[in-house]
């Protein structure tokens, strides 16, 4: 029986509507309020020659799809290395951040400095020439097997998908605790477990895991076991934290184990094994009205200092092998992690997301 979720955050429809505006944008002139100096002059900069020049300019403007209580604490650390940058945040689920970048692009006003988000969002922007490329002083190496073009290789976290439950209500309705997404197919669990449908990451890289068809299958299976439909991630966590419903097929690691720590008897998490990853990127943006802090603030973000602060502040796990992450959440010894595709192209993602979708149920 097919299931009607409600109004969609993305759906195939609006991704090719997207495209069509990407394109359009991709060739949009630039705005008077725009930087008109040469993009290399700044990237040629000192660590201490760049500070000063952001300094000056005294702001920048961060497009993100971190979690307002997660970015504040961000901010202050950044700010506590250079105290007279202010930054200016914009707030945006993912799949929000194309169309704002491009409608404002395309009418010729440049106002995001530096833009984060989850990978098949950054895509369409990278794909689109929306982006500056450049490359941070103290990038990290990418994990084997992972592949980003050159310039665009800043990855500001990366983001495991997992099975949270909660403990308590999982003991008063006499479940076994669930250990893989296949428990979750099973008869006892049926209605007892949410889902995103918008879990494009996850599925993707359930394919890497487990191929294409083997992945299908699990989706319909569990589409079959009339999971709660959520809008995200951080939603279908909050929801298992009341206890209704016991248990999600889609939390992320990190925001499990914030809340596990405040509330252990209402939140607990299993990494699968492989686990699946997906990344969130940092860029420049194109013609970035402040240059200079737009690069300093990409810079720190990428940065020893910077990931320390964010995995200190947020426990969202950082790929840097000289960075000490939550070992329950990110534990590359224990837990492989299978990266899904940090670039696809608007066809596969599309492709992907109808596949999924219909898999569910969703309407």
């Amino acid at each position: 029986m097919t299931r009607k979720y409600g109004a969609r955050r993305a759906t195939a429809a609006t991704a090719a509507a997207l495209t069509a505006v990407l394109g359009l944008a991709a060739c949009g002139g630039n705005s008077s309020s725009a930087s008109s100096a040469d993009p290399s002059s700044y990237d040629a900069m000192t660590p201490a020659q760049l500070a000063t020049a952001a300094a000056k300019e005294g702001s920048v403007t961060w497009y993100t799809t971190f979690a307002s209580d997660d970015v504040t604490p961000v901010i202050a650390a950044f700010n506590k290395t250079y105290p007279d940058v202010k930054v200016n945040v914009l707030r945006l689920s993912a799949d929000q951040i194309p169309a704002r970048v491009m409608t404002e692009q395309k009418a010729n006003s440049f106002k995001a400095d530096v833009v984060s988000g989850d990978s098949p969002q950054v895509a369409q922007l990278v794909n689109n020439k929306a982006l500056q490329p450049y490359t941070p002083p103290d990038l990290p190496a990418l994990p084997a097997g992972l592949s980003l073009p050159q310039g665009y290789q800043g990855v500001i976290y990366a983001l495991t998908t997992t099975v949270v439950y909660n403990p308590s209500a999982l003991k008063k309705q006499g479940l076994a605790t669930p250990k893989t997404w296949e428990d979750l197919t099973k008869p006892e669990w049926k209605g007892k477990f949410s889902i995103d449908p918008d879990a494009i990451n996850w599925y993707d890289a359930m394919i890497g895991i487990l191929g294409h068809d083997k992945a299908l299958d699990l989706v319909k299976r569990l589409g079959a076991n009339d999971p709660v439909p959520v809008e995200s991630h951080t939603q279908a966590i909050t929801d298992v934290q009341s206890g209704e419903p016991v248990a999600s097929a889609t939390g992320y690691g990190y925001k499990a184990a914030q809340l596990k720590e405040d509330t252990p008897d209402r939140v607990a998490f299993v990494n699968d094994n492989p686990v699946p990853v997906s990344l969130n990127l940092v860029d420049v943006m194109r013609n970035a009205p402040h240059p200079a802090a737009a690069r300093l603030l990409d810079d720190w973000l990428v940065s020893k200092a910077g990931q320390t602060a964010i995995v200190g502040t947020t426990k969202q796990p950082s790929i840097r092998t000289d960075v000490a992450n939550d070992p329950t959440v990110w534990d590359p010894t224990t837990w492989k992690p299978s990266f899904g595709q940090p670039l696809m192209s608007a066809s596969t993602y599309n492709a992907e997301l109808a596949e999924y979708q219909a898999a569910l149920g969703v309407q």
